[in-house]
């Protein structure tokens, strides 16, 4: 039996507005199973923003008393049930630990699970198959990465484990503000993205007042008032002018056909009013 990929739906990249975004944060409030799914549409969408909250970390902490790192956990979740599912019916079954065991190697493990399927075998066998031999395959590497690491400590001089025994204390204190740190340094990351793109809308809004920022710091609001005026009184007297030019080719016009009528010709005669416009004026001699 072959199985071939079929085209995915690209997951759906537009912002969402403030109303889908507070109906998408009820769903995943409400939301017993494939939480994960409502989560990765929120991150991709910026239900953040939306709901006007600084950052990912503040929304999931704010709206469903979840940690930043649990969160993320449940998104690469959703990555890799997403990837799987157009081969496996039933890949939301696969665990966070199976996620985290192979996000890092998804092509590889994807290859994998269409070749059992394209060699007979049953779809969701095949991703379980593959998902434990990952796993088992993944525990075993670090067992033996420990081992050789205890190995390795075992062989130090004394003074050197003495060293590295207080370091390791040192470190295990440090550990709970690291951790917040870390979250505090992607948070601040978030927030100067997110200022980055308010910055650039404010430019491009500041543009359209420059000139008036200048009057305004010449005289300040009775400048800006002086020169919107001034701007007026020119659009009000360009307009009389022109006004008085089309009466003053009007009246000519008109003189060029009675002088037209006494020398006996009759019928419509398009005369030119403005060499500028393509606005003529048509007058009947008939």
């Amino acid at each position: 039996m072959m199985i071939r990929k079929t085209a995915k739906t690209a997951p759906a990249t537009r912002s969402l507005t403030e109303r889908e975004a507070a109906a998408l944060t009820v769903r995943i409030r409400k939301a017993v199973d494939n939480v994960w799914a409502l989560l990765l549409e929120a991150q991709e969408r910026e239900a953040w923003k939306a709901l006007r909250h600084a950052t990912w970390e503040a929304y999931v902490k704010a709206e469903f008393a979840m940690s930043r790192r649990n969160s993320y956990r449940l998104l690469d979740l959703g990555r890799v049930v997403r990837e799987i599912e157009d081969f496996v019916p039933h890949a939301a079954q696969i665990t966070q630990r199976d996620a985290a065991a192979i996000k890092d190697d998804l092509p590889a493990v994807k290859a994998e699970i269409v070749a059992r399927i394209d060699r007979g075998a049953e779809p969701a066998k095949a991703a379980t198959d593959v998902i434990a031999e990952k796993r088992a395959a993944k525990d075993k590497a670090k067992v033996e990465h420990d081992r050789q690491r205890e190995q390795s400590r075992a062989a130090l001089p004394d003074a050197v484990k003495q060293h590295v025994t207080t370091r390791g204390v040192a470190k295990t204190k440090a550990d709970g503000s690291n951790v917040e740190s870390v979250d505090r340094v992607s948070e601040l990351e978030e927030r100067v993205r997110g200022l980055e793109a308010d910055n650039a809308s404010l430019k491009a809004e500041n543009a359209k007042f420059a000139d008036m920022w200048v009057q305004y710091q010449q005289g300040g609001f009775e400048a800006v008032i002086a020169g919107k005026d001034e701007e007026i009184r020119t659009l009000n007297a360009r307009l009389i002018q022109e006004s008085e030019d089309k009466a003053g080719w009007m009246k000519r016009a008109k003189g060029w056909q009675k002088r037209a009528t006494d020398l006996g010709w009759s019928g419509d005669v398009v005369i030119p009013l403005d060499p500028r416009s393509s606005d003529d004026e048509v007058i009947s001699l008939g």
